[in-house]
Formats: structure tokens, sequence, C-alpha cells
């Protein structure tokens, strides 16, 4: 039987959003009003035109979690249309799955230094870590998986996965 299951973890337009966004529009139409003016005002205006621009993609990013038969694959979604594979892993490679604030994780020895943050900024959910020490590379994963996507984790991996 296969096990399939994807999560959206989804953000808003935070206020930093919106004066970035507003931002954008206001360098930019200042660059092109002052185009035939001063070129080093216009070539200001644009610059800060970009710089708004690169600003305001950072600050709307949700994530997506597809779980396939013990396979994780995480997505980065920037302004709900440009797609981002960011880690891929298998759920048997974990060394543990567990609640943050959880004693688990607080104890747990050896400690992988390189930690990937996978969630929106924004998110209120209960944040899950995830010690990836097999294959290649050595991992402390912050994500927010719900109830269901931990089953099917737990599912895979009952040894690892530390539901309560």
């Amino acid at each position: 039987m296969d096990n399939f299951y994807e999560q959206l973890v989804t953000t808003y337009k935070t206020g930093a959003y919106k004066s970035a966004n507003a931002a954008f529009y206001v360098f930019g139409v200042l660059a092109l009003v002052t185009l035939s003016v001063n070129l080093l005002l216009f070539a200001v205006f644009l610059i800060l035109a970009i710089g708004a621009f690169f600003l305001k993609k950072s600050l709307y990013v949700e994530y997506e979690y597809v779980f396939t038969n013990g396979e994780i694959d995480i997505d980065k979604i920037v302004e709900m249309n440009k797609r981002k594979r960011v880690f891929t892993f298998d759920i048997k490679s974990v060394e543990l799955l567990a609640l943050e604030e959880s004693q688990y994780v607080k104890d747990f020895a050896n400690k992988p230094s390189k930690i990937l943050t996978l969630y929106p900024k924004t998110s209120d959910k209960k944040v899950y870590v995830a010690m990836i020490t097999g294959g290649t590379e050595r991992v402390q994963l912050r994500f927010v998986p719900d109830e269901e996507f931990v089953n099917l984790c737990y599912k895979y991996n009952p040894r690892a996965v530390k539901k309560y």
C-alpha cells in the first residue's frame, strides 16, 4: 500500500511585506519619472526598487512537505509562484523526530551543528526537530508537520518518532 501525503504550510502578508511591496512600486515609478531628468537619480531609484523587490520576495515564503512511502521532500514556495526543492531525506535515516521543547531533543547527544529551519516565520504551529544523521549529511531539521504527517513518519520509523 502506498502512503502519500502533502502538507502546505502557509503564511500571510505581514506589514513588512506590504511595506516592501509599496516601496518597490514607489521607487519604480520614481525611477521612471527621473529617467529623463537625472541619470544618477534614476540609477539610485532603480537600485532601491530592485532591493525592495528582492526583500519582498524573501518576506513571503511558504513550505510544502510531501511524504511518499518514507521519502520526505520539502519545497520552498516564494510568493506563491516559484517552487524550489530545499531538502529531501528518508524517514529511516532520522535518529529522532520530536517536539522542539521535548526532553528527547534536549537530551540528544552529539547534535548535528547544521540547523535548517524550514517553516514560515509567521507560523504558530508546534515546531518539530528531526535529527538526520544517516546518509552523507548530519542536519537538525526544524519544521512544523501536522499530526497526520507525524503519524505517517511513526509508521515508517517508530523507534525514532516521539509523538508526544
